[in-house]
């Protein structure tokens, strides 16, 4: 697959994306936030570019690291195009602390497999969770803590389930489960993206709620759980013009996958500290 393919492939899922929502539509945007949960590092293009080639993927490799894990891919299967930075040594500039001072030259198209697409070694069988939210709602409260962020548990005046304030968590104490758990993520992610003066002036409460609610519903489905706070609503999102879907979505997946790799982080630190 050739740079121009993938540019024509990129532009023509987000019109897809785009067209779906404004017809009502929701099957492919749950599709590829789908993608985006299981892939959370992965950038918003090449999130798009898996879904429009391979939507039922689920743990994707180049062909040398499936080689290293044993694996290799089967003769006939067609690769994964998604784009890589090419990243080159600067022997003009001075050198970082590893020797190398590298700067990035551009993009280009490379191949990744699904294990679908090969065979070899068993690959081991990763744990999941079937809805007991309990211990993560205790990685999230500490991931929020962890950056200043106040939390409580109140009821709350307007009767939401919770609320951001710019420094503040307010959550339902009756919420439960994966509930309170997508909850509190829906909160942490307007801590995250809602509070800049310039973001507000340029969303709508609807936007921002929106947003909020993707980047929950995208944490959930990535640590297993089945949130049953959200709508069908929140997969409508706005109609706005491409470049804005765009941006949008490139959002909910930049703050979801941050929103996970603290959780991670904050579970290595209490499996050490349990040591």
């Amino acid at each position: 697959m050739k740079k121009d393919e993938v540019k024509k492939l990129i532009e023509q899922g987000v019109r897809e994306l785009n067209d779906a929502l404004a017809a009502g539509d929701s099957q492919q945007l749950k599709e590829f936030m789908a993608v985006m949960a299981r892939f959370p590092r992965y950038s918003f293009n090449n999130c798009l570019l898996i879904v429009m080639q391979k939507p039922d993927a689920q743990m994707v490799q180049g062909f040398h690291a499936w080689k290293k894990a044993g694996r290799w891919v089967k003769k006939g299967e067609k690769g994964i195009g998604i784009v890589a930075p090419m990243v080159y040594r600067n022997k003009e500039e001075k050198a970082s602390e590893d020797g190398e001072e590298r700067m990035l030259r551009g993009f280009k198209v490379v191949h990744v497999y699904d294990v679908s697409q090969t065979e070899g070694k068993e690959m081991p069988e990763f744990a999941r969770v079937t809805g007991d939210a309990g211990h993560y709602i205790d990685a999230v409260e500490r991931v929020i803590r962890a950056k200043g962020i106040e939390l409580l548990y109140e009821e709350i005046a307007s009767g939401a389930d919770g609320v951001s304030r710019k420094g503040s968590i307010v959550i339902d104490p009756k919420l439960e489960g994966a509930e309170r758990f997508a909850v509190l993520t829906h909160e942490l992610a307007h801590e995250m993206l809602h509070w800049d003066k310039v973001k507000r002036l340029l969303t709508t409460k609807t936007i921002r709620e929106t947003e909020a609610e993707a980047v929950a519903h995208v944490v959930c489905r990535a640590v297993g759980l089945d949130s049953t706070t959200h709508s069908a609503d929140y997969i409508r999102l706005y109609s706005g013009d491409l470049d804005v879907l765009a941006g949008s979505l490139d959002g909910i997946q930049k703050a979801a996958a941050q929103i996970l790799e603290l959780l991670g982080a904050a579970e290595a630190v209490k499996e050490e500290a349990a040591a």
